[in-house]
């Protein structure tokens, strides 16, 4: 594999972030970019303390779970060690692993806890943390590949109708079966084939979630990495974080305060809204009947869903939470200060759209007398195949260029644009001439009997109508010399710009380890990415 950075295109808010532009870094604590500040991040972390023995036993058993390697229990006993601290970042549990950008955020977890272990001289813990409450199925239940020549989308045949947590969905296997035969039939058959549907079709067959199933497949990926995975939203774990879901009730007017102002400050800067504003969000989700519901404080101090399925003071609220915590979940606005209350946070790996929604909760943190953490932005790789290189390589265009603008102006530079625009002037002046010519038989008939005025008309749109026909011929004609172009631009746009994003936001990791083996993320992840801000291009062989 070839490493190459180029730059990309980013939003105001992501420029200004990666520029260190104020007022921007007025919205967080600690920059990034300076060393120093995880030092001081480290102290601060020293005058905490967490649970830190509940924590390691429940770990060790949710990951031997899915068969992880002696890496991933040793960092996991690292966090014993009262110095310990944790580099941290997240995902829904995506089918398959969800898009390519789930494996860059690991490899970027990975490498900034290597990184910042050398340099302090203390435990650092990779953690990749599984955001199991979740319940938006339609984000998690597909994944696009490549397919016939086009980007094909293969979904789950599954519901979730009723808004169940993706920890407490039922993984439906023969779906799940039926997604990854579509799946594998978009790639052309390998000597890894056989071996990569085995290592699916196992974790399918040992996984009853979706959670499960995510869990198992990242283990296997990353095998011998030492990534340490936590769902979110596992009994044990919310067992765990029962004192603070309190301190996130008791404080709740606070809490939605705090947010507003910061998110307000945001948009008066003009960073826009990267989280919804609303008066009286309780930003704590209660899990009724196994529906997840968004709770929200009404006039008279009360906790209440919009369909107003459950209503609950706040003595009521305090008291469920002691007796079902598994029943309460966060939202994303309350997830990072849960995430701070339960481990000792180094610095939090986050994409663009997490960034923006850190930058809205920085009076929440202080609050509770936290501080937001470094905000360190993940890896964003392109993948480019053998193939898709020397094709651009033949029209001179350069890969970062497709990456960063797509292919607009190489379809727009082809000769066919030439030939058509010569076409369209001939039929223009052969339509116009056609009217001229027309025109004194037309005022012979109005002339002689007014009553063929419209068959005149008609005749002239007659005639029109078939030059535009042979001239839509003509074109065809044309266009099918170019019929490999068009179908070679199609290829390079579903593989490098699909759906006109970012490669890294849609595609899968699977054809990727059909085409290159079964240890193509470790390679990947053995490549030698600096953590800067350019975007890298890893050209495969």
């Amino acid at each position: 594999m070839l490493l190459e950075e180029c730059q990309l295109n980013h939003s105001k808010l992501m420029k200004d972030y990666l520029n260190s532009v104020q007022p921007l870094q007025t919205f967080f604590d600690y920059s990034y970019k300076n060393q120093g500040h995880y030092f001081e991040r480290q102290m601060e972390l020293k005058q905490r303390s967490f649970q830190r023995e509940a924590l390691t036993e429940h770990l060790l058993e949710y990951n031997k779970k899915y068969h992880c390697s002696s890496e991933t229990v040793t960092n996991i006993e690292k966090l014993l060690d009262e110095n310990a601290v944790a580099v941290v970042g997240g995902q829904q549990a995506g089918v398959l692993t969800g898009p390519l950008y789930t494996i860059h955020k690991i490899i970027t977890i990975l490498k900034l806890a290597k990184i910042q272990e050398a340099k302090l001289s203390v435990p650092v813990v990779p953690v990749f943390w599984i955001a199991g409450e979740d319940h938006d199925f339609d984000e998690i239940n597909h994944i696009y590949s490549v397919g016939s020549g086009k980007l094909q989308k293969r979904r789950v045949n599954q519901e979730n109708n009723r808004k169940r947590s993706v920890s407490d969905l039922e993984l439906d296997k023969e779906a799940i079966k039926d997604l990854v035969l579509n799946v594998m039939v978009d790639s052309n058959e390998s000597k890894n084939t056989g071996g990569l549907l085995k290592e699916i079709n196992d974790s399918i067959l040992t996984s009853e979630t979706y959670v499960d199933f995510f869990s198992s497949l990242i283990h296997k990926l990353f095998k011998r990495s030492g990534i340490v995975l936590i769902n979110s939203h596992h009994k044990q774990v919310r067992t765990l974080e029962i004192p603070f879901l309190k301190e996130l009730v008791e404080n709740n007017r606070l809490v939605n305060d705090c947010f507003l102002d910061t998110a307000d400050s945001l948009v008066d800067n003009d960073y826009g809204e990267p989280i919804e504003r609303t008066e009286n969000n309780a930003h704590l989700f209660y899990h009724f009947q196994g529906t997840r519901l968004l709770l929200e404080r009404n006039n008279q101090g009360l906790y209440i869903d919009k369909q107003q399925l459950c209503s609950f003071t706040k003595e009521e609220l305090l008291s469920l939470i002691e007796q079902e915590p598994e029943n309460f979940s966060n939202n994303v606005v309350t997830r990072p200060l849960m995430q701070e209350f339960l481990l000792p946070v180094l610095a939090f790996v986050a994409g663009p759209g997490e960034i923006a929604y850190w930058a809205s909760l920085k009076k929440v943190f202080h609050l509770f007398g936290y501080k937001v953490p470094p905000v360190v932005p993940r890896l964003s790789i392109t993948l480019v195949e053998p193939q898709i290189a020397k094709w651009l390589n033949e029209d001179g265009s350069a890969v970062a260029g497709v990456v960063s603008e797509g292919l607009g102006n190489i379809r727009r530079n082809i000769e066919f644009w030439e030939k058509k625009a010569s076409i369209d002037e001939t039929v223009q002046k052969v339509l116009s001439e056609v009217e001229k010519a027309h025109r004194p038989l037309r005022d012979l008939v109005i002339q002689y009997d007014k009553g063929l005025e419209q068959l005149a008309h008609k005749n002239e749109q007659i005639i029109k109508k078939e030059i535009a026909f042979l001239a839509q011929k003509v074109e065809k004609s044309v266009r099918q010399n170019y019929d490999h172009q068009w179908l070679k631009f199609d290829l390079i746009e579903a593989n490098i710009r699909p759906i006109g994003g970012l490669q890294e936001r849609s595609l899968n990791i699977v054809r990727y380890l059909n085409d290159y083996g079964l240890d193509f993320v470790v390679k990947l992840a053995e490549l030698p990415f600096e953590l800067n801000d350019n975007h890298k291009l890893v050209y495969l062989n």
